[in-house]
């Protein structure tokens, strides 16, 4: 443990599953008595809604190595960003040559530009991401099976992908969207939320073909955008029916927050999601059928004003399977034991 780990973090200041799972990660691993950091592109990153205090530093090298491969559009993207925040509340990492680099499989081909002194450790959240993420290194003469010392992923899909494409060693950990936080309700209300944020046009089309078709009776149909994670919470807590816009994903949280809530989870399962979402515990729909999500959701909203007995068993179900798979007890026990192998593999126990 005389290594200090460095988790490449986005600066993004809006509410994303994968990068609070890095935040997880980080804080559990210091509680742990391993020595690990975020490190943001900038002095003035946050994200919000965070309740523990994590050891943050900024760099500048991925922001670099990012600007030699943009285009020039991309580079004014770039700059405005940077523009927009001003406040400064972070300091500059100084790195040892002992410091092992945790990059995002997304920023894998610029951590392996920009960190060419120190080991590099790939967290995988996004098989899609991770995909692309290759094509790009291959893109730029740069082979991350030589550059990587080792792969993380956080669900089946992630292993699976990385041992079709052949990047080992490699070992994934039980991941938690904190299922406590979203307790299953058994009374809820005649309404039914989504998320739009990853499938924005679907969204719009599926909530007015409900509201102009009329078979759902008085049932609201509700978006779930720009809010906290205490009112996301709140909210699943009174819906009946949550849409599932999942979209290649590795797991896919929104679904699973909403199930270990209590709500009917209708829509797609995003690949990822197909781990805990299946017919047993919810109302899966082919990927891509907007059309059939409409119509499934009408169904459900039938089945249940008629006879709600079978689908409040389902709902009690998932909520079970959910807290069950993705607790934090697990995704603890998981990840330290996944991390000792892991030093023992690199050498660094």
């Amino acid at each position: 443990m005389n290594c200090r780990y460095l988790f490449l973090c986005p600066d993004i200041t809006s509410a994303s599953g994968g990068v609070a799972v890095i935040h997880d990660i980080v804080s559990l691993l210091n509680q742990s008595g391993w020595d690990a950091a975020l490190v943001h592109n900038g002095p003035n990153a946050g994200y919000p809604d965070y309740p523990l205090p994590i050891p943050r530093l900024y760099t500048r090298k991925i922001w670099n190595a990012r600007w030699k491969n943009s285009s020039n559009k991309e580079r004014i993207k770039m700059v405005a960003a940077r523009m927009r925040r001003r406040s400064k509340k972070l300091l500059p990492v100084k790195l040892r040559p002992t410091d092992i680099i945790i990059a995002p499989e997304f920023q894998l081909a610029e951590a392996i530009e920009a960190f060419t002194e120190n080991q590099i450790i790939v967290l995988v959240q996004n098989p899609f991401g991770l995909m692309m993420s290759l094509q790009s290194a291959y893109s730029r003469g740069i082979n991350p099976r030589d550059a990587v010392v080792y792969w993380l992923g956080m669900s089946e899909v992630c292993r699976t992908h990385m041992d079709v494409l052949g990047l080992s060693p490699n070992s994934f950990f039980s991941v938690s969207m904190k299922p406590l936080e979203f307790p299953f309700r058994q009374q809820k209300q005649r309404l039914i939320t989504y998320m739009p944020r990853k499938r924005p046009w679907e969204a719009a089309i599926i909530a007015e073909a409900l509201t102009r078709r009329g078979n759902v009776g008085g049932y609201r149909v509700e978006a779930l955008d720009n809010m906290t994670r205490h009112d996301v919470a709140s909210r699943l807590q009174d819906s009946l029916i949550f849409i599932s816009l999942l979209q290649q994903e590795s797991l896919g949280f929104p679904a699973a927050e909403a199930m270990a809530s209590g709500c009917i989870v209708v829509g797609f399962d995003g690949l990822g999601g197909a781990e805990f979402f299946d017919k047993d515990v919810g109302v899966p729909v082919k990927e891509g059928d907007v059309a059939s999500v409409v119509m499934a959701v009408e169904r459900t909203v039938a089945q249940y004003e008629s006879d709600p007995t079978k689908l409040d068993l389902m709902r009690l179900e998932g909520s079970k399977r959910i807290n069950k798979s993705y607790n934090t007890d697990n995704f603890r026990d998981t990840l330290i034991s996944m991390w000792r192998e892991m030093e023992k593999e690199i050498g660094k126990s």
